[in-house]
C-alpha cells in the first residue's frame, strides 16, 4: 500500500503542481489504514482521504463478492451447531408416519373450531413466527391482552384435542 500512496503522491505532485508540504497543509487531510497480515503482524499507512476512500470501497465490495459468493454454502453442521436441528422423515415407520398425519388433522381441525379472530391470532403467532408485542402494536391492544387471547387460544384447543 505505500507504493501505491506514493505514486499517488508522486500523481498529485504533477498533476496539481503542488509541494508535498502543501498538499498536507492545505486543506488536505490524512487518514490511516491498519493492515494486519496473516502471520499477525499489523501496518499502518496514512493516505489521502481519496485514496482512503478508495479503500474502503474496495473493502466493501470484497465483502459483498464474499457473500455472494458464500451465502448459499452454509454447512449443515453449522445450524446443528447454532441449536438448529432438521428431522429426518426417512426414519419413520409408516405406523409413525400415520400418527403424525393424524396428530396434524386433529390439530388442524381444532383450530378450525375456533373463532376467526382467534384462528388470525394462531396464524400471526404460529405461522407469521410475530411477536405478541408486534401483534398488540397492529392491533392497537397491550402486550399482556396478547397474552391472555393465547390463553384462551390454548385452552380451547386443549379442549377440542381432548388434553
Amino acid at each position: 500500500m505505500q507504493i501505491i500512496y506514493k505514486k499517488q503522491k508522486k500523481f498529485c505532485k504533477k498533476r496539481c503542481r503542488l509541494p508535498s508540504a502543501t498538499l498536507i497543509s492545505g486543506g488536505f487531510s490524512m487518514q490511516t489504514i491498519k493492515y494486519k497480515f496473516a502471520d499477525g503482524t499489523t501496518s499502518t499507512v496514512e493516505v489521502s482521504d481519496e485514496l482512503h476512500a478508495v479503500h474502503l470501497e474496495i473493502v466493501q465490495q470484497e465483502k459483498r463478492n464474499h457473500w455472494r459468493e458464500t451465502r448459499r454454502h452454509t454447512s449443515l453442521y453449522y445450524f446443528t451447531d447454532t441449536g438448529i436441528d432438521f428431522e429426518d422423515k426417512h426414519t419413520d415407520s409408516p405406523f409413525e408416519s400415520y400418527i403424525r398425519k393424524e396428530n396434524i388433522a386433529c390439530i388442524r381441525k381444532a383450530i378450525s373450531m375456533l373463532t376467526p379472530k382467534r384462528q388470525e391470532l394462531v396464524y400471526k403467532v404460529f405461522f407469521l413466527g410475530k411477536s405478541f408485542s408486534a401483534i398488540a402494536r397492529e392491533t392497537g391492544v397491550s402486550k399482556s391482552a396478547v397474552s391472555r387471547q393465547m390463553q384462551t387460544v390454548y385452552k380451547h384447543l386443549r379442549k377440542y384435542l381432548g388434553v
